[in-house]
């Protein structure tokens, strides 16, 4: 961005980024699927808690789109609501800054694809639609997005730090996806309660993680030990096997920027899930969606697998027990940490010819993640609005988006087509079939679903 002149602009956190902040190079796509945020009613905008001044730098002069609007289809506003009256920065900052306003084009996350097509086909677009796993390459290839290399300069030190993880979903020699930030609510995290370990005489997670010893081993004896200390207990409730198994540091799905391939028979994998296999005979799975009070919801649990926009009503639900978040055990092979995380960006619609204002949202919105001073502001208004969290728990967290020290673990295969992605698609069936029952094991599950993911990844190879 050119430098020009000192403005205001305001601090708030926007829903999508909900509290994100981004990486260096590394990774590859996001954790699971575009979180489902519903919203009510929009509010009328009566100002803004937190100001800050826009800083020179971060403004570009030669941009003049004072008056314009950018068009977003989404399932949530961007714009204040009921949910979220406060501006987030990006939004006043295009407001008050520029001059621009954001048009909400509802949608629903079951309809968003059909809504999109049916605008691109009837000749009005929006400009912008939220990324999710199923944009690459299904979305890519079918023709919804255009290319973003016209609108990002990929020299910008703000725009070259995450260059890596967009060149890995590069399409065709194309970037069509321009990451902003890791999303600090989709980190896939274990959470236990750490006074009720202090209380049961356990080893605690979080400190054999800081010496090296948390790995599968660990895990399996650390709930076996806990479920025979007492009646009517669980090792683990939630949303966590996919996650266990990217500790292997292995996918279902790989992709080498050519090829896409179907690694049902890796060696690595089939470790996890046998893995999968041990935990689920010693019945330490407690099954059912839980919230809030997990480690005692039909029966006391030890562990809880979730994304961390989970953590602050399960640390309120116990407000005199210390929560804590500690990453998923290691294969005791591996020396490093694999955490799932997911991208926040933003997809140019094809047909929109909205350039400059989509230009200026993408720099907006990257500035705010990658500006220091945005960010801990974002860190100050978090803590405040989310009295569950303390700041060694924030800035904890926060580390997991440096990718040397924790590899972004993703598979490409959500991305292949509608049969592959989604809740019900055949990559979360075939990470989540073990705790679920679905299958007796990893070899059955293989062998029932390999020739359709060969018959999905055919038509790209």
């Amino acid at each position: 961005m050119k430098k020009s002149r000192i403005l205001a602009g305001i601090m708030a956190m926007t829903v999508v980024a909900s509290f994100a902040s981004c990486s260096s190079d590394g990774g590859s796509g996001s954790a699971d699927d575009t979180t489902a945020t519903t919203t009510t009613a929009k509010t009328e905008w009566t100002g803004d808690n937190i100001e800050v001044t826009v800083a020179e730098e971060a403004v570009d002069s030669e941009v003049d789109i004072s008056g314009k609007t950018l068009k977003w289809m989404g399932f949530y506003d961007l714009n204040p609501t009921n949910d979220s009256p406060e501006r987030s920065t990006e939004v006043a900052i295009l407001e008050d800054t520029y001059g621009a306003k954001i048009e909400y084009i509802p949608t629903t996350t079951t309809t968003q694809y059909d809504d999109l097509a049916t605008a691109i086909l009837g000749g009005s677009p929006p400009d912008i639609f939220i990324y999710s796993d199923r944009n690459f390459p299904y979305d890519i290839s079918q023709g919804r997005f255009q290319s973003v290399d016209p609108l990002i300069d990929w020299e910008d030190p703000m725009w070259a730090d995450v260059k890596g993880t967009a060149d890995k979903l590069s399409w065709n020699g194309e970037h069509y996806i321009a990451p902003l930030c890791y999303s600090f609510n989709d980190f896939q995290l274990l959470m236990y309660d750490k006074t009720r370990v202090e209380e049961e005489s356990l080893d605690d997670p979080y400190e054999m993680w800081l010496e090296g010893n948390w790995n599968w081993n660990t895990f399996i004896d650390l709930m076996n030990t806990y479920v025979e200390q007492g009646t009517d207990r669980y090792g683990i409730c939630g949303y966590w096997a996919n996650a266990f198994v990217y500790t292997s540091g292995d996918t279902l799905v790989t992709y080498d920027g050519d090829k896409f391939t179907n690694n049902l028979y890796s060696a690595k994998i089939e470790k996890a899930m046998h893995g999968l296999e041990d935990i689920w005979a010693h019945t330490l799975v407690k099954r059912g969606w839980f919230q809030n009070d997990v480690f005692d919801n039909g029966g006391e649990t030890l562990f809880y697998g979730m994304g961390t926009w989970a953590y602050n009503s399960v640390a309120e639900t116990y407000p005199d027990d210390v929560i804590q978040i500690v990453p998923f055990p290691r294969d005791p092979d591996q020396d490093v940490d694999y955490v799932a995380k997911r991208i926040v960006a933003y997809m140019w619609v094809k047909g929109s010819q909205n350039d400059d204002v989509v230009k200026t949202w993408l720099d907006i919105n990257r500035m705010v993640n990658y500006d220091p001073q945005y960010t801990q502001v974002t860190k100050d208004k978090f803590l405040k609005n989310n009295a569950g969290w303390t700041e060694e728990t924030y800035d904890f967290v926060m580390g997991f988006n440096d990718d040397e020290k924790y590899i972004f673990a993703y598979d490409y295969g959500s991305g292949i087509s509608p049969t592959m992605t989604g809740d019900n698609g055949v990559i979360r069936t075939l990470y989540d079939g073990i705790a679920n029952e679905q299958f007796e094991s990893w070899t059955q599950a293989r062998e029932e679903y390999m020739n359709i993911v060969d018959e999905e990844l055919a038509v790209y190879n």
